[in-house]
């Protein structure tokens, strides 16, 4: 079916892209602007795409039945630009308020790069203000930045598996999962308010100790609550504020702050208060070996339904268990350089290659993105400390190997910024450049300075560690 004349002309004068299919799915026209983004977003062997609903709406991930009609989402191409289309069908209310004759759809679209990139950079600014109160938390106690970082991650495939399996109706939306791992970065920022004489005591707390530690958690949410509302209602500050101040309390009713049970306890702060149990157990510190998974498992199933939520005990296993399934590359004798420091540091590459390599997780922008910054901040911490080492020990070569960090360093900083046009094509192309570091840098640039650095006998400080 082919619109006539006069309809054309009214596609032709309405202010947005348009296209108006047919009862069969085939399309009956569409105004200049609709086939010039289209040119601009999909690539000459694609354009036909267009031609059918079927095809277009398969091209584009609209939800052609089952969903509300009329609802934006976006696409994002692979040369940045990003649209919103929105389907209506004919008896619904369709685009300009003109019925198509004998039934069919509309399809509406519009340019939103520059509001998407506008946002991204909004949304960026305030993790960089989460992540730069994280560090002077983490600063003042003893725990690790990889902690929070880890934290992060973990809580967002547990809120996601949560999602996917439907098992948190009406808790979790699109706000949540997008910024529930980024605000618990900040759950134990109200440590800041708590003595150092408390806060680094080696030994155990006296009961009057612990209650001013306990007060962490309400310090933590004043300071958060005070930047959400200057902020005129951040939804990372918001989160980040309710897991402060909640993510020491217990299922049963026996913790602290407020001896919330249950599902009164925030589901945010439940998720965390899980996650960050997981990782301390499974984590080396100065005072303790980590414990191996499936003890730590076997303790959190032991304290479900007392100290934790069952649900998200359950969805951390199952995140667990995607984990090792997808895990593609095991620390190997062949990737040690015999340089502590520097090993710790290849582990940390290898743990974010297995990261990447789970295809939900090549598919979800937050995980990339989780991926990428921890990337950013490891490139400039490990590249300072090896091409240190280099520098100490005279290495001959160390103008080409800062050439090829540099090299790496400009890859990182071009993926991230294909993050504000974000397509599952990211994550592929991330795990990709990651094997390839993996391969070609760790188990080749890396291996040739090893056995200068080993030889020269200085790669020890003289207080008698790995150089830092």
């Amino acid at each position: 079916m082919t619109i006539g004349t006069a309809a054309a002309d009214l596609l032709e004068a309405l202010a947005h892209p348009v296209a108006v299919y047919g009862p069969d799915g085939r399309l009956s026209g569409a105004n200049r602007r609709f086939r010039d983004l289209w040119a601009r977003l999909v690539a000459p062997e694609d354009r036909w795409r267009h031609e059918g609903l079927g095809a277009i709406t398969a091209f584009l991930g609209l939800p052609r039945v089952g969903g509300p009609p009329g609802v934006f989402h976006d696409f994002a191409s692979p040369t940045g630009t990003i649209a919103a289309f929105a389907l209506t069908p004919v008896g619904g209310t369709p685009v300009g308020g003109t019925p198509v004759a004998g039934g069919g759809w509309t399809l509406c679209g519009q340019d939103v790069t520059a509001q998407r990139r506008g946002e991204r950079m909004a949304e960026r600014s305030q993790k960089i203000a989460l992540v730069a109160l994280a560090d002077l938390a983490e600063h003042r106690d003893n725990e690790t930045g990889e902690h929070v970082l880890r934290v992060a991650r973990l809580a967002h495939e547990i809120a996601r598996r949560l999602w996917q399996t439907g098992r948190c109706a009406g808790g979790i939306d699109d706000d949540f999962l997008r910024h529930v791992g980024v605000a618990s970065i900040l759950h134990d920022v109200g440590k800041v308010s708590i003595s150092d004489a408390i806060l680094l005591k080696p030994g155990a707390l006296t009961p009057q100790e612990r209650a001013v530690m306990e007060t962490h958690t309400a310090s933590g949410a004043q300071i958060l609550r005070k930047a959400d509302a200057m902020l005129a209602g951040s939804p990372q500050f918001r989160f980040a504020a309710a897991i402060a101040e909640h993510h020491h309390e217990r299922w049963d009713g026996t913790g602290y702050p407020h001896g919330l049970a249950g599902e009164a306890i925030p589901l945010a702060a439940r998720i965390v208060g899980v996650a960050d149990v997981y990782d301390a157990l499974s984590s080396r510190r100065p005072y303790k070996e980590p414990w191996p998974q499936d003890k730590v498992l076997a303790y959190l199933r032991d304290q479900a339904g007392r100290h934790f939520d069952p649900m998200v005990v359950d969805a951390l296993q199952e995140v667990l268990a995607a984990r090792n399934a997808a895990r593609t590359i095991e620390w190997t004798a062949e990737m040690e350089t015999g340089i502590p420091d520097i090993d710790a540091d290849h582990r940390v590459l290898l743990a974010l290659v297995n990261q990447i390599a789970d295809r939900d997780n090549q598919g979800d922008r937050v995980a990339v993105e989780f991926v990428l910054d921890e990337l950013l901040g490891y490139t400039a911490l490990h590249f300072a400390r090896e091409e240190e080492l280099l520098a100490r020990v005279g290495y001959p070569d160390l103008d080409h190997h800062q050439a090829v960090h540099r090299a790496l360093l400009d890859e990182v900083r071009g993926l991230q910024r294909r993050m504000a046009a974000f397509t599952p094509g990211l994550g592929d192309a991330l795990h990709r450049f990651l094997g390839h570091w993996l391969t070609s840098h760790i188990l080749g640039e890396d291996q040739q300075y090893v056995p200068y650095a080993l030889s020269a006998g200085r790669a020890v400080t003289p207080c008698g560690t790995t150089c830092s």
